[in-house]
């Protein structure tokens, strides 16, 4: 596995990356077409170390909690390094009410089928 490199220049914070999908949802249609974001939340909400790539979460903006009229609200992502897959990611973010802070987050790709 190829540890990844931290790249400041495309961060943005989870605020933004939720407008920026909800934006995108707007002008796509979320069954067919998506962006992918990743999440990378703090080296501190933990007691022992976690890597960057297991504290990385890739989410789609394909997920409930970024599509207006929704009957539900979630937001499922996966660890890069494949340990954590499938999470339901809102209960854990700060910004949605969880515990875990984000540190930042940086768009994966800007258009893609899903």
């Amino acid at each position: 596995m190829v540890a990844l490199k931290e790249e400041k220049r495309n961060h943005m914070t989870y605020p933004e990356m939720v407008k920026m999908f909800r934006e995108f949802n707007t002008t796509h249609n979320p069954n067919s077409e998506s962006i992918v974001g990743i999440i990378v939340f703090k080296a501190d909400n933990w007691d022992q170390e976690y890597s960057l790539e297991s504290r990385s979460y890739r989410v789609g903006s394909d997920n409930k909690a970024f599509i207006d009229g929704m009957g539900g609200y979630s937001i499922f992502g996966s660890s890069l390094d494949g340990s954590d897959r499938c999470v339901r990611l809102e209960d854990y973010i700060d910004d949605e009410g969880g515990a875990w802070e984000v540190d930042y987050c940086y768009l994966e790709s800007e258009v893609g089928v899903a």
